[in-house]
C-alpha cells in the first residue's frame, strides 16, 4: 500500500504566489494551432520557478524498480508530439459553472507507459498518482501539496506525455517548466505542471484536488447517496469563434463557425 503522506520536493520559489488566471475569449481562437500567447493560462497555487538542471522525477510506488529521471534523460528518449485540446475544468467547486477556457495546441516530450515499462509496473497497481511541488490554501481549503491521480488503465490508449515542449518550444515556467504530466482527452487540472513525483498505487489519491474540488456530483442508482464523478475525460463541448460577441452583422447569409472537441 503506498502512503499518503507526500514524499520529499525539491525547494522551489513560486512567483507570482496564490491564484493566477489569463483568460481568452474564445473569437481569438481563428487558428488551428493555438499561440502560446493566446492558450488560457490558470495557476491555483502560484507559478513555481524551476532550475531545469536540479530538476529530478521520482517515479515509484508499485513498482519493481524505483527510478529518478533528470531532463536530460527524458530528452534522450524518443520524443512523441501530440496534438490535442487543452481545456479549463472551469469552476473546480461547481464543474457546471462553463468558462470555454479552451485552446489546442501540440505538446512534444517522453512516453509515459514506455518510461513505466523500465520500472516494472506491478500487476495490483490501478491509479497513477502525480505531485507538483506547489503548496498553499484555495477558497479556503488547505490543499497541501497539488496532487492529482488518474486510472492507470488510461495508458492503453495512448498519447499520455511527460511533456517539455508546447508547440515546439521549451515550457514556459507558467506552464509547468520544466515537465508537465499530459493527457490527452483529459481536463487541463490533470495535467500536472512542475512534475516531480510519479507514484503507482492500488486506490485513489487522497488530496483536496481529487476528492472535493474538481468533482461532479451525480446521483445514485437506485435512490442512494450522491455520489462525486472525478472529473477526468472531458464531454463534448463547443464555442463559437465568429460572429464576434457584440458584432453586427448583414445580408442575406451570415456565417457561423467555431471549434467543437471532446475525449
Amino acid at each position: 500500500m503506498v502512503p499518503d503522506t507526500s514524499p520529499a520536493f525539491p525547494d522551489v520559489t513560486i512567483d507570482p504566489a496564490g491564484f493566477h488566471i489569463r483568460v481568452t475569449p474564445p473569437h481569438r481562437l481563428v487558428d488551428r494551432i493555438t499561440e502560446e500567447p493566446d492558450l488560457f493560462l490558470i495557476a491555483h497555487l502560484g507559478i513555481a520557478r524551476m532550475d531545469a538542471d536540479a530538476w529530478r522525477l521520482s517515479l515509484g510506488g508499485m513498482v519493481e524498480r524505483p527510478r529518478e529521471f533528470s531532463l536530460a534523460d527524458l530528452r534522450e528518449l524518443p520524443k512523441r508530439t501530440v496534438e490535442s485540446f487543452h481545456h479549463c475544468a472551469g469552476d473546480p467547486t461547481d464543474a457546471r459553472d462553463a468558462k470555454r477556457l479552451v485552446g489546442n495546441v501540440r505538446w512534444g516530450g517522453a512516453d509515459l507507459a514506455a518510461l513505466l515499462a523500465t520500472c516494472g509496473v506491478r500487476p495490483e497497481a490501478t491509479y497513477l498518482w502525480a505531485y507538483g511541488p506547489v503548496s498553499g490554501s484555495y477558497q479556503d481549503l488547505p490543499a497541501g501539496r497539488f496532487w492529482k491521480d488518474m486510472p492507470l488503465g488510461r495508458l492503453s490508449e495512448g498519447g499520455v506525455l511527460l511533456a517539455y515542449e508546447l508547440n515546439g518550444a521549451p515550457l514556459a515556467p507558467e506552464r509547468g517548466f520544466p515537465v508537465r504530466l499530459f493527457v490527452p482527452g483529459y481536463y487541463g487540472t490533470n495535467d500536472v505542471k512542475w512534475l516531480c513525483r510519479l507514484e503507482l498505487a492500488n486506490r485513489r489519491a487522497s488530496g483536496v484536488f481529487t476528492t472535493i474540488l474538481y468533482n461532479d456530483p451525480m446521483p445514485a442508482p437506485h435512490g442512494g447517496p450522491e455520489i462525486r464523478v472525478p472529473l477526468w475525460e472531458a464531454p463534448p463541448e463547443s464555442a463559437i469563434v465568429r460572429p464576434e460577441p457584440d458584432a453586427v452583422v448583414r445580408g442575406d447569409a451570415v456565417e457561423i463557425w467555431g471549434w467543437a472537441w471532446a475525449a
